[in-house]
């Protein structure tokens, strides 16, 4: 388990669209102030998770996806989505992360992180809002796919092709 600001900044290296990325953008990406940013981009070095490179002058830090706790590291990045602003004020049962950005190195610098959230969902628009800044953070656009607890048992049984791949994904939150 990671601190929670190692957790954020292992989330901003491991899914942000543009890398490898400074610390200032680390820290903007992740929501902290420079010097935790710092800190915990260390301790994830340190690990071997991430790697620091030279470039055009300046340190830049990337994922380094060579060291065999990669995949742990992309998975924790998932798992540890700052998603609690985003969900306040709403019923939330559980969250998936599908597509190609669920799979370790998935995905390019143009893909969307796909979430399906199963819920009773009171405000869509702003959970979409939220999730929309979440994204702007980490440089991706967030699709967001909404079902209440009905919707997803209906699906369940029709067997919707579209919600199956998204329970087939890495789990967030909750189950269903």
């Amino acid at each position: 388990m990671f601190s929670a600001s190692v957790a954020r900044v292992n989330t901003a290296i491991m899914l942000h669209a543009e890398g490898p990325l400074t610390v200032a953008q680390v820290a903007r990406a992740s929501g902290l102030k420079y010097t935790p940013a710092a800190s915990a981009l260390a301790t994830l070095q340190r690990r071997g998770l991430v790697r620091r490179v030279r470039r055009t002058g300046q340190d830049v830090f990337e994922p380094d996806r060579d060291d065999p706790h990669y995949p742990m590291a992309y998975g924790s990045a998932l798992v540890d989505l700052p998603l609690a602003e985003a969900f306040r004020g709403q019923q939330v049962h559980a969250v998936f992360a599908y597509g190609s950005l669920a799979q370790p190195g998935g995905g390019t610098v143009n893909s969307d992180l796909d979430l399906l959230i199963v819920g009773d969902i009171k405000d869509r628009d702003t959970l979409v809002e939220r999730l929309l800044e979440l994204g702007a953070r980490l440089g991706r656009t967030i699709d967001p796919f909404i079902l209440a607890p009905e919707g997803l048992e209906r699906a369940r049984r029709t067997h919707d092709e579209h919600v199956e791949s998204a329970l087939a994904g890495v789990r967030i939150l909750g189950s269903v």
